[in-house]
């Protein structure tokens, strides 16, 4: 197996996705995500305390004991540069409220004192640098994918400046552990690659997709709604899974784990097969006639 390199250059646009108090995308919300281009820069910084250190020196001052314990990140301090800010973005990161005109337009917002309540997930996609831009399997071309799926205590960061310049505002917040419902969030395509996985509780990360950026937003759209999970599968080749338009099991152990009914309960036949969310044969299962089973029926 081949490392793939990350080579990263220039920020191509911002995805911000509005949070439950679970930290998982707020299906439903009129105002649930923003894409926008207007973002100088993002930085991730962790928050680390120190390791614990144990020392005892002898009656010469020479160190008998000199041990510490591992650094810990604590969250991941996440800062966001905008020069062209939409005031809804404000509202989703910064817990302002909207200001709307006569006709509906959003023209600014204004901000109280109480805490921010909101959570958010940030996605930035950034240019692939040098010429091997391209996936060498498919031949799609390849991007810098950078994720914090779960920001809180987003507000202002520093002081608004009104000057002989151009207008800056920065905006902050602390990304803390993703939420189970993260990797099957609400997009479609997925910019996570297949067979990926964001372990609950991570902090942020770092990948290579082949998901082109999305296109930038008039402001805020809305999340449609939450993703209905199979509850059944028909044998066929490959079969289907039922409700329609559920989303199914990544696998074989995810149809295990969550109780997916086969149809029909006896051993499937020659080659039929359902294809899970995993792509490719690592996606794909069948009923044995006991157990969900890797790959096709034989």
């Amino acid at each position: 197996m081949a490392t793939r390199k990350i080579k990263s250059v220039k920020g191509r646009v911002m995805r911000l996705t509005r949070l439950d108090e679970c930290g998982n995308p707020a299906y439903g919300d009129a105002c649930g995500t923003i894409v926008t281009d207007g973002f100088i820069s993002v930085t991730l910084s962790d928050e680390v305390e120190a390791g614990e250190e144990y020392t005892q020196k002898n009656a010469w001052g020479d160190f008998c004991i000199a041990e510490k314990d591992a650094d810990r990140r604590k969250w991941v301090n996440v800062t966001i540069q905008m020069c062209e800010v939409d005031p809804e973005v404000l509202d989703l990161v910064g817990g302002a409220t909207p200001v709307v005109d006569g006709q509906g337009n959003t023209i600014g917002a204004t901000f109280g004192r109480d805490p921010n309540p909101n959570s958010f997930a940030i996605e930035v996609w950034t240019k692939k640098a040098g010429s091997s831009a391209c996936d060498p399997g498919s031949g799609a071309a390849e991007w810098g994918y950078f994720a914090v799926p779960n920001v809180t205590n987003g507000s202002i960061d520093g002081d608004i400046t009104i000057e002989n310049g151009p207008l800056t505002m920065g905006l902050k917040g602390e990304g803390q552990g993703a939420s189970e419902g993260w990797l099957d969030g609400p997009y479609d395509p997925s910019p996570f690659p297949a067979g990926a996985t964001f372990p609950p509780d991570d902090l942020y990360g770092i990948f290579i997709t082949t998901t082109a950026p999305p296109d930038v937003t008039d402001g805020c759209e809305a999340l449609g709604a939450a993703p209905t999970p199979a509850t059944g599968a028909t044998a066929g080749s490959p079969g289907t899974w039922t409700p329609s338009g559920s989303t199914p099991p990544a696998d074989s152990a995810g149809a295990t784990s969550a109780g997916v009914t086969a149809s029909p309960a006896t051993a499937w036949t020659t080659d039929q097969y359902v294809q899970g969310s995993t792509s490719g044969v690592a996606g794909e299962m069948y009923w044995n006639g006991s157990a969900w089973t890797a790959g096709r029926a034989t």
